[in-house]
């Protein structure tokens, strides 16, 4: 079993040093992100503050086994900060009506949302090589005729029936887990 990442466990016992550390190695980067992407220096405060509160309540929840502090934690800053734009879309688009939003049911809502994703990148992996590699590409936006030529496929009948299979072995595997219910949408 892999160890907790230094920087995760001295952000969970309240290390002041290594607390300071991520800021001063992370905050740059995500500034920098945010503000390219319509954000503000208020923005930033918010995004990395929900970022590190999400860290803490969900390894507290269940321990997070992470490789690279940085890149998890990143990821986790641009997913907030691509909720909060899409929120904000949602918002000028009925800004006839006046939505208020308190911030813990955001976050939670946030929490809720990455825990799908990473339950649905545990499953992933689980698939074998091939489907893994047929299904990132379909998801990326791949066409068919793209992912015959690239995997050297017969036909695209074929790509058509392996991307189906491929489907159905992770939702299968999706469904078949018991935490199923508690991450779905219903």
């Amino acid at each position: 079993m892999q160890e907790t990442n230094p920087q995760l466990e001295a952000l969970i016992n309240g290390d002041n040093k290594a607390i300071r550390e991520i800021y001063d190695m992370y905050f740059p980067k995500v500034r920098s992100f945010i503000l390219q992407n319509k954000g503000k220096d208020d923005d930033v405060q918010d995004v990395f503050h929900d970022a590190l509160i999400y860290l803490i309540t969900t390894h507290k929840e269940k321990p997070l086994q992470i490789r690279s502090f940085e890149a998890y934690f990143f990821t986790i800053c641009k997913n907030i900060w691509r909720r909060t734009l899409k929120k904000d879309k949602k918002q000028v688009m009925n800004d006839d009506v006046v939505t208020l939003v308190d911030k813990e049911t955001d976050l939670s809502l946030f929490i809720l949302e990455q825990k799908r994703l990473e339950f649905y990148k545990e499953k992933f992996q689980l698939l074998s090589e091939n489907c893994r590699e047929i299904l990132g590409n379909y998801f990326n936006g791949m066409s068919y005729e793209e992912i015959l030529e690239d995997l050297a496929y017969a036909s695209i009948n074929t790509v058509r029936q392996r991307v189906f299979k491929c489907k159905a072995k992770i939702i299968q595997l999706i469904k078949a887990d018991k935490r199923f219910r508690q991450y779905s949408y219903e």
